[in-house]
């Protein structure tokens, strides 16, 4: 599975920093020694470019098929092959890697799940006919068009505009509610 030392080294970079975290109270082996053997194979892997030497892919096998038998309980595969324990390690850094950003919020219902409403524009019923909305509008039809009105009737971009014109874009910015 991990046959050359540049795989090995990115997936015990990987591995590393959750060395320090996960910990278990019936661990037989403290994990302090847990991350001195790992800081001792990524320094024997940068010794090493393409096909890892025998001795030292038995080496990592071995702690990691230990820190396997500490990190999973016994019943989530009783023996598991070394492909199935790399394959459970890469499953669960995928996991815990997601666990310090901010959820998604795209996609995040479920099948059949019904999404909240959005929130309506709540702003006056003649600023929305000004801008030829409906009285039920939301928020983000309503800001679009918003944004779409300013930038077509704003003196600042429009300076041979008329009095009346002028008249009509404060009328609407006065009713615009914040």
């Amino acid at each position: 599975m991990m046959e050359h030392a540049s795989t090995a080294r990115a997936f015990l970079r990987r591995l590393h920093p959750w060395l320090g975290r996960a910990v278990h109270t019936r661990w037989t082996t403290s994990r302090a020694a847990y991350r001195r053997e790992a800081e001792a194979l990524l320094l024997a892997l940068t010794r090493h470019e393409g096909r890892m030497p025998v001795d030292l892919a038995l080496r990592l096998e071995g702690f990691l098929g230990q820190l396997y038998r500490e990190w999973f309980p016994r019943t989530w595969r009783p023996n598991p092959t070394y492909a199935e324990v790399i394959r459970d390690f890469r499953w669960w850094l995928g996991l815990a890697e997601t666990w310090g950003q901010p959820p998604s919020r795209a996609g995040t219902t479920r099948r059949g799940a019904r999404r909240a409403p959005e929130p309506l524009a709540q702003q006056p019923e003649q600023l929305l006919r000004m801008l030829a909305l409906p009285r039920e509008c939301t928020r983000s039809r309503f800001l679009a068009s918003w944004r779409r009105f300013v930038k077509e009737n704003h003196p600042d971009l429009n300076p041979d505009q008329t009095p009346e014109e002028r008249r009509r874009f404060a009328e609407a910015v006065a009713l615009r509610r914040r």
